[in-house]
């Protein structure tokens, strides 16, 4: 590519007549202000923006850090902070911690976990961003950014020990409150509940919104009707006799893929999911739309949570630091057949 020197040479004008030209300067006349572009594109120049931007004292690009681009929640909110930057003229760069495919469930060693973010953390620093969004896998405590002072975090998904840092989750246990309210009116008293592994803050949110709902309606909590699964979708089918031999009439299921498992188990016995008994899932997964019966879910607030990170960080920047360590975005319960069924047969 052409540098500066090569094309005021080739015009047969000066270096600082060119760099007036390119930085759209006036002070040039027309005539030399055309050749020298036209010269410029003959010889293929491109401006060097992070170098100008730098020049100013800011790159105009923020780093994203996923911790692991493939998981489900990870495109969206990387798609809205992409949409949030580009309105305003930033560019991004995208990094990929791979913990999922590195690891299964992530790095089981804090030390092991520290050092890779740490990496790509200096490697944006490298890149000079002004900024780093970090997306979670999943809503759990980040401590490994509070090591640095510089540049700006902001944290999409999960939370940061500092807080100063500003971490846009969703409000699960809200979502989960309105989904139990929303069986309870439907007339079902007796609401069993598929977990995730006890240990998940996913787990302990949203059974403190279903424990809330039914306290607040004055339903008596039973723990038979609550059991534990993995997340996955064998767990929810194996867990299902346990819940309908105990007379059921809805399933709450903290997750889609165990949703899909509590519909296996009532196809192969027998059982018609919307009518007989109603079920909902959670996270909105594309699992949720295809399968038969359609099943109702949680839609979570991906894209959002990217836009509102990028907001974020936009107004770091601008030196308007944020009034909120944890921001929480509703989500959106979505109802199909598995719940709609029986409503509509009623």
């Amino acid at each position: 590519m052409a540098t500066i020197r090569e094309i005021s040479e080739k015009a047969g004008v000066s270096i600082a007549t060119v760099s007036k030209v390119l930085n759209g300067k006036n002070g040039v006349n027309e005539k030399t202000r055309k050749k020298i572009l036209s010269v410029a594109k003959d010889m293929n120049y491109r401006p060097n923006l992070n170098a100008r931007n730098l020049k100013k004292g800011h790159s105009r690009t923020i780093g994203i850090i996923t911790e692991d681009l493939t998981v489900f929640n990870s495109p969206e909110i990387v798609d809205g902070i992409a949409q949030t930057l580009e309105e305003s003229d930033y560019h991004y760069i995208l990094g990929n911690l791979r913990f999922y495919k590195r690891y299964g469930n992530g790095p089981r060693d804090l030390k092991e976990s520290l050092t890779l973010v740490h990496s790509a953390v200096e490697d944006m620093l490298t890149k000079q961003v002004d900024g780093i969004i970090y997306i979670g896998c999943h809503s759990h405590v980040v401590v490994s950014l509070s090591d640095y002072t510089e540049p700006k975090f902001v944290c999409a998904y999960c939370i940061s020990e500092d807080e100063s840092v500003p971490s846009v989750i969703y409000n699960e246990e809200k979502a989960a409150y309105d989904l139990t309210l929303r069986l309870l009116d439907y007339g079902n008293e007796k609401i069993g509940m598929i977990t995730g592994p006890t240990d998940s803050s996913h787990t302990v949110n949203r059974s403190r919104g279903h424990m809330k709902a039914l306290f607040d309606r004055r339903v008596p909590y039973n723990p038979s009707l609550t059991v534990v699964g993995d997340w996955e979708r064998d767990s929810g089918f194996l867990l299902s006799r346990e819940l309908i031999e105990q007379g059921v009439t809805a399933v709450f299921a903290q997750n889609d893929l165990m949703a899909a498992g509590v519909l296996d188990y009532c196809s192969l016995h027998g059982i018609t999911v919307g009518q007989d008994i109603q079920l909902i899932g959670f996270d909105n997964r594309d699992i949720s739309s295809a399968s038969r019966p359609r099943l109702s879910t949680v839609a979570l607030p991906l894209f959002e949570i990217g836009q509102k990170s990028a907001r974020e960080m936009l107004s770091i920047l601008d030196g308007i630091p944020s009034d909120q360590h944890l921001i929480q975005l509703d989500c959106e319960i979505i109802e199909r057949e598995t719940t709609l069924n029986r409503i509509r047969k009623l």
